[in-house]
């Protein structure tokens, strides 16, 4: 129904965003041939953090302290998170495929340790859907910063910045 609307006005959208739903980009693909599909950057993050907290566990060691035996992480886990995802975050807003290529680097390394994690990154985004979500490849379509499936919020944080100085003049 949506195609027949569309298409009596000449109205297709150049660009979906998608949160992975393969039923949908199937149907991208099939009904709208001519549209890109960009994927749900808040989604597809959300999902690596998940698989971070479960996969990138560190391992125990054990301490003496006044004669008795104490486990100890060698790294906080939330260090872990925050320093597998800051690397996540920079291939994710590659601009060139140079600065891809060294990031997927610097991921990678910070990854030496979790390669069940690591694995899954490479398998189930770098490999198959990196056009789909890499700012290299996402920004050759005019989405206008809509990387989300959530419209409203996106545009908010656009507006933002010139809704205070609008209302707060210097």
């Amino acid at each position: 129904m949506l195609f027949k609307l569309l298409k009596a006005n000449s109205y297709m959208p150049k660009m979906v965003v998608n949160d992975r739903d393969t039923t949908l980009m199937n149907v991208v693909a099939t009904v709208l041939p001519d549209s890109s599909v960009v994927l749900c950057y808040f989604h597809v993050g959300k999902n690596v953090i998940a698989k971070i907290i479960t996969d990138c566990k560190v391992k125990q060691k054990v301490v003496i302290v006044d004669g008795k035996k104490k486990l100890v992480d060698k790294v906080k886990p939330s260090e872990i998170v925050v320093t597998i995802f800051h690397a996540w975050e920079k291939v994710v807003e590659s601009p060139t495929q140079e600065l891809y290529a060294n990031n997927v680097m610097e991921f990678q390394d910070a990854c030496k340790n979790f390669h069940k994690f690591l694995h899954y990154v490479q398998t189930t985004i770098l490999d198959t859907v990196k056009e789909n979500i890499v700012r290299e490849w996402t920004d050759l379509v005019l989405h206008l910063g809509c990387r989300t499936t959530n419209r409203v919020e996106v545009a908010h944080g656009k507006v933002k910045p010139h809704h205070v100085s609008c209302f707060n003049p210097k």
